[in-house]
């Protein structure tokens, strides 16, 4: 009898422990709680548990969405604790599942980020870089190469993007809106008209035919302006520079010599304007002036408007007391087209996109805004924008900067001028930035314009493989 009041003892007892074990693997481990800390670095946050758990770590929404899986885990008693979305969390979500909780934790941008534990008691943390600074390169082809940079500082976040061109293996040309005439088009419809390797947005630009600045192209000026304003060009020698520049035109006759308003442009009262072929078919004026069409210096027709324009040729038309000017001239006199842009070095360069300001000289920020009388809407906070370098190796930057969106803020044109002294720049000048700030490589857009869709300019700069 004894015996069997030892086996029944003895097996009440191996029940009781199986039960205790059973309730001891299957009681579930509680969260107990959050807690989170923002630095100008990082923000950290917290979990603590009352044992060690096991978890995985992954991504969703192409990096923006950090999912942790914790196995066997309560969240019930943190539910309230949920951080505040932030400038680098978008949302917190926590929630119990069959197989424990899952966080998820959606992040305004990817950014990166780390995952560790710690014992007594039992944390996993996760720091998210707030303040970072990220940067891979691009291959294109031999003598091209272009960055990919992402920011996030104090000054908020920033995706750039700059290309490295060698100049002894590609050439730089102006692009006009019609290709060689003047007109609007995207910048990658420019790029197609040379089957260029890589093109951005240059000029300013008004109306269909309105350029702000000087441009020569192929040695001949298609569009001028009388303000000193810094250009980027190629000189007589093929090699790119970066400087003011000014335009002064004058045309000399029998009857004197006089000022050339404007080039290509619309003619206004009492003015004298040049027209060539960059301007389109023909002058496109009215009957209330006089045209003569020059070839070789010698008057060879004379017009009252409308004048067809043809390679070799230049046209100038007169107006009100200019037309008065120049009455009394006649087929076969003289008529000489005399323009200064005021150094040798610009005189004889083949191609140039005068913009303007000037934001580096000699490796050191220098921004000639006022100088140049550029207005607020250029020079005013941060927005995108597009600017071109000459490295101290004499290869050329072309630097795109988004802005005005959730992925860059954009750059002030003093962050802009130090961002290009980051990548070498030795002198470096501001393009037309905005919703036209645009860079195309190999017919595709690479930067995100603002507007959403691609911005019809009146110039572009075109890179062609030589």
């Amino acid at each position: 009898m004894k015996r069997l009041y030892k086996i029944y003892f003895l097996f009440v007892g191996l029940i009781f422990l199986f039960h205790s074990l059973a309730f001891a693997a299957g009681k579930p481990i509680n969260m107990t709680d959050i807690r989170s800390s923002i630095s100008p670095e990082k923000e950290r946050i917290v979990f603590e548990f009352d044992d060690k758990p096991v978890y995985n770590v992954s991504t969703e929404q192409d990096g923006k969405c950090i999912v942790f899986d914790i196995s066997g885990v309560n969240a019930q008693a943190v539910k309230d604790k949920i951080p505040a979305p932030n400038d680098v969390i978008k949302s917190f979500n926590i929630s119990n599942t069959q197989a424990g909780c899952k966080v998820s934790i959606e992040l305004k941008q990817k950014q990166p980020y780390t995952v560790n534990v710690l014992n007594s008691p039992d944390r996993i943390f996760i720091d998210i870089q707030r303040y970072y600074k990220d940067s891979s390169v691009n291959h294109v082809m031999d003598g091209f190469d272009y960055t990919t940079f992402r920011r996030y500082d104090e000054n908020g976040v920033l995706t750039a993007y700059i290309a490295n061109i060698d100049p002894a293996k590609f050439s730089f040309v102006p692009v006009l809106g019609g290709g060689r005439t003047l007109g609007k088009n995207t910048v990658l419809n420019m790029a197609r008209y040379y089957n260029a390797v890589a093109a951005v947005n240059a000029s300013y630009f008004g109306g269909e035919k309105e350029v702000y600045g000087l441009t020569k192209i192929d040695g001949t000026i298609a569009t001028n302006t009388y303000l000193k304003r810094t250009a980027f060009g190629i000189d007589a020698a093929g090699k790119p520079i970066i400087g003011q520049v000014s335009y002064s035109g004058s045309v000399h006759t029998k009857n004197g010599d006089f000022f050339i308003n404007g080039v290509n442009c619309a003619r206004e009262a009492n003015t004298i304007v040049e027209y060539n072929s960059f301007y389109g078919d023909s002058t496109q004026t009215n009957e209330y002036g006089i045209e003569y069409v020059v070839e070789n210096n010698k008057i060879v027709k004379i017009n009252t408007n409308d004048t067809l324009l043809k390679d070799g040729q230049i046209v100038i038309s007169a107006n009100g007391t200019m037309k008065d000017a120049l009455n009394g001239l006649k087929v076969g006199d003289e008529m000489t087209i005399n323009e200064d842009l005021g150094s040798d070095e610009w005189n004889k360069a083949s191609e140039i996109i005068g913009v303007g300001p000037q934001l580096v000289k000699n490796g050191q920020i220098d921004i000639t805004a006022a100088e140049e009388q550029i207005g607020p809407d250029v020079t005013g906070g941060q927005s995108p924008r597009t600017a071109v370098g000459i490295t101290n190796d004499g290869h050329v930057l072309l630097l795109v900067a988004d802005g005005r969106q959730s992925i860059s803020d954009g750059l002030t044109l003093k962050q802009l001028a130090r961002l290009l002294i980051e990548f070498g720049a030795k002198n470096a000048v501001n393009f037309d930035g905005g919703g036209s700030s645009e860079l195309v490589i190999k017919n595709e857009v690479i930067n995100s314009p603002s507007d959403g869709i691609q911005r019809p300019v009146g110039v572009s700069l075109a890179v062609i493989k030589k």
